[in-house]
């Protein structure tokens, strides 16, 4: 019989303790974790290890992670390294992990207040898709992964983009009319996100098997983030009370990096209009409180950066990328 031990973030108790007990396998206990930037640490890694220690669980047993994706993170990395690596898998919580998170195989913690400074490769052996944990996330935690979806339909499906804009713009209207609702069309929307984010991992996961370890290729997910990642940087720099999210962050990101292409002459004209139109129809913010030099620092401290210059990623046109090394 397959063992599993189960970890999840407290933010889905719920719905992770009645997962964990409809398991086809024996359950050798569950860990609930604060899952957030602060607990993405090696105290929370340690805590997985020695509870599994304590369990007395063997190279047998399945670590599942049942949350988004600070808890795909740490388990992660404490499935590699316990008993020199163990089997793996996820049960993305929030859409965001859903589309990106939970498949990528990155995974890491903080250590003295830098993002990620300790991780490794390790690629879950399942990802289970449940749409009903959709349930659980607010309007603003579904944009955020919903630009994720968007992010990579633009890289690489035109079809799916336009279906994915149809669905959120949907999700838009049901949120205007009631924002505290629970509708079947609610249920049927969230249903049609969760399909969205498998096919936009499906993507992701074609690029990850051929550049496992980031060498390039892979850098391709990187749009949007560049800028995505100096913009939450500055909010960080800032103690702004109001935020944008990471998926927020990285759709502004993206207008940018599709407006700054356009002005180079790269990608086709008019599409950065169309793409800041698109996000905007389906509630996404496309504006930036910073100029692209006052960012420039920012840009320049993102881990893909090397000797002044950054993989800049743009799309020439829907469903074709591109990268250039470029000064910001």
């Amino acid at each position: 019989m397959k063992q599993y031990f189960v970890v999840y973030d407290v933010a889905v108790k719920d719905f992770a303790l009645s997962f964990s007990s409809k398991i086809r396998g024996k359950v050798l206990g569950e860990l609930p974790l604060i899952c957030d930037e602060i607990h993405k640490n090696l105290s929370s890694v340690e805590s997985i290890c020695r509870s599994l220690l304590q369990k007395q669980a063997d190279k047998s047993c399945t670590l599942l992670s049942i949350g988004g994706g600070v808890c795909s993170d740490i388990c992660g990395l404490a499935a590699s390294i316990y008993k020199r690596g163990i089997r793996f898998e996820t049960l993305p919580s929030t859409l965001l992990a859903m589309a990106d998170a939970a498949v990528g195989g990155k995974n890491g913690v903080n250590l003295d207040g830098v993002k990620n400074a300790i991780g490794s490769y390790n690629f879950p052996e399942k990802t289970h898709y449940r749409p009903e944990v959709l349930n659980t996330l607010s309007h603003k935690q579904l944009l955020s992964g919903a630009a994720e979806i968007l992010k990579t339909f633009l890289l690489f499906s035109p079809k799916l983009y336009a279906n994915s804009l149809s669905t959120l713009r949907s999700l838009r209207l049901l949120h205007e009319q009631a924002p505290d609702g629970s509708s079947e069309e609610r249920q049927r929307i969230l249903g049609e996100l969760a399909e969205m984010a498998r096919k936009a991992a499906g993507y992701k996961l074609k690029v990850v098997k051929r550049d496992p370890f980031d060498k390039g290729l892979r850098h391709l997910l990187n749009y949007g983030h560049s800028f995505g990642h100096a913009i939450e940087y500055k909010y960080t720099e800032s103690k702004a009370a109001e935020r944008l999210s990471h998926g927020e962050a990285v759709a502004v990101g993206i207008v940018m990096a599709q407006e700054l292409s356009e002005q180079m002459g790269w990608s086709e004209r008019g599409l950065a209009e169309k793409i800041k139109k698109d996000f905007e129809s389906c509630g996404l913010p496309t504006d930036c409180p910073w100029t692209r030099e006052e960012l420039r620092e920012a840009v320049l401290n993102d881990k893909k950066s090397e000797n002044g210059k950054i993989d800049f990623v743009y799309v020439k046109r829907v469903g074709k990328a591109a990268r250039k090394k470029i000064k910001i």
